[in-house]
């Protein structure tokens, strides 16, 4: 039930982001910003073009995942999982 209720929050919040916003712009940028703020400025000079363009995806329990793809291969993207209610970071997972 607690999920069902987080669920209908979370469409709410998207629904009124949407219909307050004049401008042209994708929703999901404000945790594009919230995960990019949290890197370190070492993790932040291996993303690979525009931070912007991050892509964001569902997670668990409703939070997001935002992946930087990174010059350094052999540590692979860095992904961030971003609280949306919150509006915080709840951790940056380990590089694979």
């Amino acid at each position: 039930m607690q999920k069902i209720h987080t669920l209908l929050l979370l469409t709410l919040l998207f629904l009124a982001a949407a219909c307050s916003n004049s401008e042209e712009g994708d929703p999901l940028d404000v945790y594009r910003e919230i995960a990019y703020n949290a890197l370190s400025s070492a993790e932040k000079a291996t993303v690979i073009s525009d931070w912007r363009q991050a892509e964001v995806e569902a997670w668990v329990d409703g939070y997001y995942l935002v992946v930087f793809q990174s010059t350094d291969a052999s540590l692979g993207d860095i992904r961030v999982v971003v609280d949306p209610l919150a509006g915080t970071v709840v951790e940056i997972l380990p590089r694979q």
